[in-house]
C-alpha cells in the first residue's frame, strides 16, 4: 500500500510538471493558436497515436467500453472537451498570477466533491494540508508579498478559469469511478477521441468566425509539446495516480504547478530562485505530506 502511494505521488508530480510547461506555452502562443483549435488538434493527434498503440487490445476491451460509455463520455466532456478550451481561453485575458491562484482552489473543490459524490472522509490533517499548501502557492505567486492579493484585479478571463477549475475537479471524480477492468491506454484513447469529436464542430465554428490555426514552426512545436507531454504523458500519469489514492488526496498536488513553473523559469529563462520560492515550496511540501495521511473515521 505504501509503495502504491509513493508511486501515485511520483506520477502526480510528473503530471503537474508537464502541465506547468503547458501553462507557459499556452500563454506564449495565445495570439497565434486559438483555444478551440489548439485543443482539437491536441486531442486529435493524441487519439490517433493511442489508436495505433491500443488497436490490438481494443476488441478485448470493447464490452467494458460499451457498458460504461456514459461514464467515459462524462470524462471526455469534462477533462478533454471542456477543461483545456476554458484554460486556453482564460490565458487570453487573465494574468499568470490570477490563473494560478484560481486553479489552486481546485484541490478544495475536489475534496468537497469527493465527500459528497464518492462518500470519502476528510480528516483534519487533509484539510490542514490543503490550506497549508494553498498558502505556499500564494507565497510563490505573490513573490512573498501576500498583501498583493488585496490589489488583484479580476477580468473576464478569471471567470473562464473558475469554470476550468470546476470541470477539472469533476473530471478527477470520474477518473476515480472508472472501471478497473478497462485498459488505461484504451480508456485514454476513447476519451480523447470523444473529446475531439465534441470539439470538432466548435473548432470549425471558431475557424470560420474567429481565427484559424496557422502552421508556423513555433505553433507546430507547441502542438507537439501539448500532444506528447501535456496530454499523453501527463494524463496517463494523472489518471493512474488518482486511481491509486483518490481525488481528495491527489488534488493537492496541483499546488506543485507554480513550483515547477519557477524551476522551469530558472533553468530555461535564467530567472533567479528567490527565498520566497523556497519558503513557498516548503509550505506546499508540508501540505502534501499532511494531506497524504489517512483520514480517521
Amino acid at each position: 500500500m505504501k509503495n502504491n502511494t509513493a508511486v501515485a505521488y511520483v506520477l502526480l508530480a510528473l503530471a503537474t510538471l508537464c502541465w506547468g510547461g503547458n501553462v507557459v506555452i499556452g500563454r506564449a502562443v495565445r495570439g497565434d493558436l486559438p483555444p478551440l483549435g489548439l485543443s482539437f488538434w491536441r486531442w486529435f493527434f493524441c487519439c490517433l497515436i493511442l489508436l495505433v498503440i491500443t488497436a490490438p487490445r481494443l476488441k478485448a476491451n470493447w464490452p467494458v467500453i460499451r457498458k460504461h460509455w456514459k461514464l467515459l463520455l462524462a470524462m471526455s466532456a469534462t477533462g478533454i472537451a471542456a477543461f483545456n478550451p476554458l484554460q486556453y481561453q482564460a490565458l487570453h485575458s487573465t494574468t499568470a498570477i490570477n490563473s494560478t491562484l484560481i486553479l489552486a482552489t481546485c484541490p478544495a473543490i475536489m475534496a468537497l466533491l469527493s465527500v459528497f459524490i464518492l462518500k470519502e472522509k476528510l480528516g483534519l490533517a487533509q484539510i490542514a494540508g490543503i490550506l497549508v499548501s494553498f498558502f505556499g502557492v500564494v507565497v510563490v505567486i505573490t513573490a512573498g508579498d501576500v498583501g498583493t492579493l488585496f490589489h488583484l484585479k479580476f477580468t473576464g478571463g478569471d471567470i473562464w478559469m473558475v469554470g476550468a477549475a470546476i470541470v477539472w475537479a469533476l473530471y478527477s471524480i470520474t477518473v476515480k469511478m472508472r472501471p478497473v477492468t478497462l485498459d488505461p491506454l484504451v480508456m485514454l484513447m476513447v476519451i480523447t477521441g470523444l473529446g475531439a469529436l465534441i470539439l470538432l464542430p466548435l473548432y470549425i465554428w471558431e475557424t470560420l468566425t474567429y481565427q484559424a490555426v496557422t502552421l508556423t514552426p513555433t505553433n507546430l512545436a507547441a502542438i507537439v509539446y501539448v500532444t506528447f507531454i501535456a496530454s499523453l504523458l501527463a494524463y496517463f500519469s494523472w489518471n493512474k495516480g488518482v486511481g491509486l489514492i483518490g481525488p481528495s488526496k491527489a488534488g493537492v498536488t496541483i499546488h506543485l504547478m507554480p513550483v515547477w513553473v519557477a524551476f522551469l523559469a530558472f533553468f530555461f529563462l535564467g530567472e533567479r530562485l528567490e527565498g520566497y520560492h523556497l519558503m513557498g515550496i516548503a509550505f506546499i511540501a508540508l501540505g502534501i505530506l499532511l494531506n497524504s495521511r489517512r483520514a480517521r473515521v
